[in-house]
C-alpha cells in the first residue's frame, strides 16, 4: 500500500493505493522465448552445436534465418517436434 495525495483547488485529497507491476511474471513462470539460437537449441534437445547444425543441414530441422549471413533460429515447436518424433520404447 502507497499513501498518495493530490490537491483539488484548495482541497487536499488522501488517498491510498495498491500498486502492482503488471509486467512482472510469477515466478513459476518464466519467460520462455520462442525462438532459440543454436547454442540454446542444443542445450533444449541435450545434444551438441554440431549435432543440431548437421539435423540443421540435413533437413530434418527447419531454422529461421532474417537473411543472408544471419544466425540460425530454431522454434521451440519444431524442436518439441522432433523430440517427439524420436521418442523411443527401450527393452532391456
Amino acid at each position: 500500500m502507497v499513501a498518495a495525495s493530490y490537491y483539488k483547488g484548495d482541497l487536499k485529497i488522501a488517498f491510498d493505493m495498491q500498486i502492482s507491476n503488471l509486467h512482472t511474471r510469477p515466478a513459476a513462470l518464466p519467460f520462455r522465448r520462442r525462438l532459440l539460437r543454436t547454442k540454446e537449441a542444443a542445450e533444449y534437445l541435450s545434444i551438441s552445436t554440431w549435432k543440431l547444425r548437421r539435423l540443421i543441414q540435413d533437413g530434418r530441422l527447419p531454422v529461421v534465418q532474417d537473411g543472408e549471413g544471419a544466425p540460425f533460429l530454431l522454434d521451440l515447436r519444431d524442436l518439441d517436434s522432433y523430440i517427439d518424433r524420436n521418442k523411443r520404447i527401450a527393452t532391456l
